[in-house]
């Protein structure tokens, strides 16, 4: 692949990254911190997102411990990572616009 190819196609990959932070950004986000180092950011999550009957779509971000964060999309089809619903931001749009506007 030459080059000039791969540079058109970060700059696509770039504009559709952008596209959905800026979707997603128009949704309730929610933060939770991690109590031990037993279970996974993803458990946490979810028992936050049981415990205080958050319904969807919304971002929430978990802290963890080591002072890192991991970031979770929560949609009507199920818990999904920040980076892939950036990426596929098509997927989750018909769920998001009606908020947006």
């Amino acid at each position: 692949m030459s080059k000039r190819i791969r540079q058109k196609l970060g700059r696509y990959h770039f504009r559709r990254r952008l596209r959905g932070k800026v979707l997603l950004s128009k949704v309730t986000s929610f933060s939770c911190y991690q109590q031990n180092h037993q279970e996974k950011t993803c458990t946490t999550a979810r028992k936050f997102i049981r415990n205080n009957n958050i319904q969807s779509p919304c971002v929430i971000t978990v802290l963890k411990i080591s002072g890192s964060e991991d970031k979770f999309f929560l949609s009507n089809n199920g818990l999904f990572s920040y980076k892939y619903a950036v990426e596929n931001h098509k997927l989750f749009s018909p769920e998001i616009t009606p908020l947006a506007s």
